[in-house]
């Protein structure tokens, strides 16, 4: 049943944003949007400190790394209108994109006039939404109620006042080919996550916060069961627990993963017939089991798969259908008999206007039975990314590994030049040499080419004696306060090519440069980002980076 006040009638209304207090005594931004919308936004965060976007990039796996502080860094909420914007301030005026109320989604429209006193046009749509199905699945076969290896409940265990949950998002191929950019998926995945926490708010002892940790953007999809548009979400979400399963270390050991899908879903009825209003599924009371995952529908960037997602969410973390009896595979699970369905709350298909958007007092209760049921290790955020404070990318990625793996990932006697003068401006020189022969007539000549270019030095590089570089800039260690590495870094196995170099002819192979260090044997490449590029780890290699390059020549021989 879809309900829609007469509000809701206005598919779409072109506005003029304008930041009417930028910054309140309470660290708030005051946007207004039209006379009957208003937003007092407040700052907003769900990215983890270290951010992850997994990708197959000419048959190689590779992974990016992004800082989170840079993904939030424009995101902003108001949790009284449910609102969650990006806010980005330029020299040409303020742009707003996100949702702006449960059911209204904006976006900046740059190919549009502006108003008389320069402001952006943007338009606001109304959020398309469909008539939704979903099943409760139980988590069946083998070890169905065991939980994971971090997940036990101890009862001597104080119950902290707030559990964060780590969500990982899959975005299939008809989801994330929609965005231009890689950023941009993030931020419309930021939009819904941060929305969908606002949704949360409701929970307590403990209460329940999401904390997006990455996102694939898968294009081969090889759990999706169906033809055409179309994938059939109960065989589909089988065959996507054993992929993430299987990818639950590339994913960063998240409690919850979801499936973020473009195609149509649809369940199959009692008569062997299509429901394409099968939105999503879940798997109930699967946080921090392995039976951790859920999927549902999306239109790409037009938040349609917003409430589905939160949904879903909710049955991972316990919640049934409102009116429900308790389910036999959840200990000490209270049901849900008592809220009416016709009440229309968060888990009915009912919407109950405002209430639809909150979950029901028997959804709480069956929240917060799992998530204390699931234990401390459920409630840890294992996620390494909030383990780093007072640690830097340096001291794990050594230069001539850096250059060698993300700079110019396809040569040989690849190294770092820390004799360079641009050294102690906190620019890494990345070099490799080619040795060429070049004959006339009287006689030939041997000679080294030896190609560059400049990067920016990661944090806690080496910058000079006793002094690193933090944030582009040259400073003395004793200024800085650090924690020693956890672990050392390794350098990627042979498949990513980084195989010893090839030795030239004996006569005309130069002797090295000193290297800045020895290589390790790990994959990681774990880098700081203070821009939008991101630091990439590959299985299989790296696509080289922009930079200053040059060319040296020297001649030997004559």
């Amino acid at each position: 049943v879809l309900l829609i006040g007469a509000e809701g009638a206005q598919q779409s209304r072109l506005v003029y944003p304008r930041l009417l207090e930028e910054r309140s005594s309470d660290g708030r931004m005051v946007l207004h949007l039209h006379d009957d919308l208003t937003l007092n936004l407040r700052k907003a965060s769900v990215a983890v400190r270290e951010f992850r976007v997994l990708e197959n990039v000419n048959g190689r796996d590779v992974t990016h790394l992004f800082k989170g502080e840079d993904i939030d860094r424009h995101l902003h909420e108001d949790e009284m209108q449910l609102a969650t914007v990006h806010v980005i301030q330029t020299e040409s005026g303020v742009e707003v994109e996100g949702v702006v109320g449960p059911d209204h989604r904006i976006q900046p429209m740059p190919e549009m006039e502006r108003s008389d006193e320069g402001l952006v046009a943007h338009m606001i749509y109304k959020i398309e939404k469909k008539a939704m199905f979903d099943t409760e699945v139980e988590p069946r076969g083998r070890g169905a109620l065991v939980v994971d290896e971090r997940s036990y409940n101890n009862p001597n265990v104080p119950v902290p006042d707030e559990v964060t949950i780590e969500l990982f998002i899959v975005s299939d191929d008809r989801h994330f080919s929609f965005f231009e950019t890689g950023i941009a998926l993030i931020r419309y995945l930021c939009v819904q996550v941060n929305s969908m926490n606002l949704r949360y708010a409701d929970t307590s002892h403990p209460k329940v916060k999401f904390l997006f940790v990455g996102v694939e953007k898968d294009k081969f999809g090889t759990y999706r069961r169906g033809d055409g548009i179309y994938m059939n979400s109960e065989p589909t979400l089988d065959a996507f627990k054993d992929y993430a399963n299987g990818k639950k270390k590339d994913f960063g050991h998240p409690d919850v993963t979801y499936l973020m899908t473009g195609y149509d879903t649809y369940s199959v009825s009692q008569n062997n017939t299509m429901d394409t209003n099968a939105l999503g599924l879940g798997f109930v009371g699967g946080v921090c089991t392995e039976f951790f995952v859920a999927l549902g529908e999306d239109t790409a960037g037009m938040h349609t798969g917003m409430h589905t997602m939160t949904h879903e969410a909710g049955h991972l973390l316990g919640a049934s259908h409102d009116e429900s009896p308790p389910k036999h595979w959840i200990p000490r699970d209270p049901g849900s008999l008592r809220c009416k369905w016709q009440d229309g709350y968060l888990m009915s298909y009912v919407d109950g206007g405002p209430r639809h958007h909150r979950f029901s007092s028997c959804s709480l209760e069956q929240i917060r039975n799992v998530v204390l049921l699931r234990g401390r290790a459920c409630w840890t955020v294992t996620n390494k990314g909030h383990e780093y404070e007072g640690r830097y990318a340096g001291m794990y990625v050594k230069p001539d590994d850096y250059c060698r793996i993300t700079v110019f990932p396809d040569k040989d006697n690849v190294t770092a030049d820390m004799t360079s003068s641009h050294v102690a401006e906190c620019k890494l020189k990345c070099q490799y040499r080619e040795y060429r022969k070049e004959c006339e007539r009287r006689g030939c000549y041997l000679y080294t080419i030896t190609h560059y270019s400049f990067h920016p030095s990661l944090d806690f590089m080496t910058c000079g004696d006793n002094r690193v570089c933090i944030q582009g800039v040259c400073k003395a260690i004793h200024e800085i306060a650090t924690k020693p590495p956890g672990r050392t870094t390794k350098a990627p196995p042979s498949r990513a090519r980084t195989e010893a170099p090839k030795p030239g002819p004996p006569q005309t192979e130069p002797s090295e440069p000193e290297s800045t260090s020895a290589p390790d044997d790990s994959d990681e490449c774990i880098c700081d980002l203070s821009s939008a590029p991101a630091t990439t780890r590959a299985n299989g290699g790296y696509r080289p980076r922009s930079g200053s390059a040059g060319r040296r020549f020297r001649r030997r021989g004559e």
